[in-house]
């Protein structure tokens, strides 16, 4: 979804293209938060369920092989996946995501960064806005011989200009082409009506940087000791969110146990397929208690943990009634 919308993005203009690669690295540790909890869940699903479909397990537990014997091995391996999202949702992720950023800022302020080359057509808009440059000097800044074409409430511009440069407002971040030495053409499709206009300077704006519109409302690029120290529902509800993989992660390695036990001739996709409605169960129920928090219908004293506690105490429960836990 997210490369998707990307790719939306430098599709109408919105993103630089230039910047794709980067912003993909950058997004990688948010993407390992969702990652992991789930690549762990079924990793310890299909090595315990090997054992239960060889009968190795039988064989364990005929030689008094107890459930704690079980769970260290399985702490060894979640726990230090917990450490890892904890440090990617804590601080990683976080400055990743202002990295961005810093670096979308820095992109809209060369056009050559922005997408805009020399001697191409960039088309923004889809299709509504057409920018043509044939020369672009001063590391992106100052461009030559523009062309412009421009659809809007049902008329058409066409803007030429000898010489124009980029600039962005620092305080509103809109970007706009300073166009100087032109004429622009302006016609309404199938009328006879036709304005012609010749300018010393004009001003164009392009369209509004996609991460700016979403900046206001987004919370992933700030410290987390800021949002520790906030105090606001949103910044209570993105705390706890980014604390949510690393106690995900432990609680399904102790569901796994329960869902790993198979028959011996049971096929293991059975068990994946159920890990997975119940991992995707586990992840909608987080999600939707992250939007009661922010809309403050769910005191955040409650937040998301009671959705951890609840799955933990599922998994020992189920686990216990299966007779994985001697009595």
């Amino acid at each position: 979804a997210y490369l998707g919308d990307m790719l939306n993005d430098i599709a109408d203009g919105r993103m630089p293209a230039g910047l794709l690669s980067m912003l993909l690295l950058l997004h990688m540790p948010q993407t390992l938060e969702n990652i992991l909890p789930l690549a762990g869940f079924v990793a310890v699903m299909w090595g315990l369920g090997r054992f239960y479909r060889d009968q190795e397990m039988a064989v364990m537990r005929s030689s008094g092989f107890g459930w704690r014997q079980l769970i260290k091995p399985l702490l060894n391996l979640v726990l230090p996946m917990a450490v890892v999202l904890l440090v990617l949702g804590l601080w990683a992720a976080p400055m990743a995501a202002r990295v961005a950023e810093q670096q979308l800022e820095q992109a809209f302020r060369s056009a050559a960064v922005w997408g805009l080359q020399a001697g191409k057509f960039h088309v923004l808009r889809s299709g509504g806005l057409v920018i043509y440059a044939e020369a672009i000097e001063e590391e992106g800044v100052a461009l030559r011989n523009i062309f412009i074409k421009q659809s809007e409430d049902g008329r058409e511009q066409v803007w030429v200009a000898q010489r124009g440069s980029y600039w962005m407002d620092q305080e509103t971040g809109d970007r706009y082409l300073i166009l100087e030495e032109g004429r622009v053409t302006d016609v309404a499709p199938g009328q006879l009506d036709l304005r012609i206009l010749d300018f010393a300077r004009n001003d164009l704006r392009l369209p509004e940087p996609e991460f700016r519109r979403k900046k206001k409302t987004s919370l992933d690029s700030q410290p987390s000791m800021e949002l520790l120290g906030d105090g606001s529902l949103e910044s209570a509800a993105e705390l706890q969110w980014r604390l949510s993989p690393a106690i995900t992660v432990v609680v399904l390695g102790l569901l796994a146990i329960p869902l790993a036990h198979s028959e011996p001739r049971e096929g293991r996709g059975v068990r994946v397929i159920l890990g997975i409605l119940v991992y995707l169960l586990y992840g909608n129920m987080i999600y939707l208690c992250r939007s009661w928090v922010t809309d403050g219908h769910l005191p955040t004293y409650i937040g998301l943990w009671w959705v951890h506690l609840l799955f933990l105490i599922f998994s020992l429960v189920w686990s216990r009634r299966q007779g994985r836990f001697p009595v």
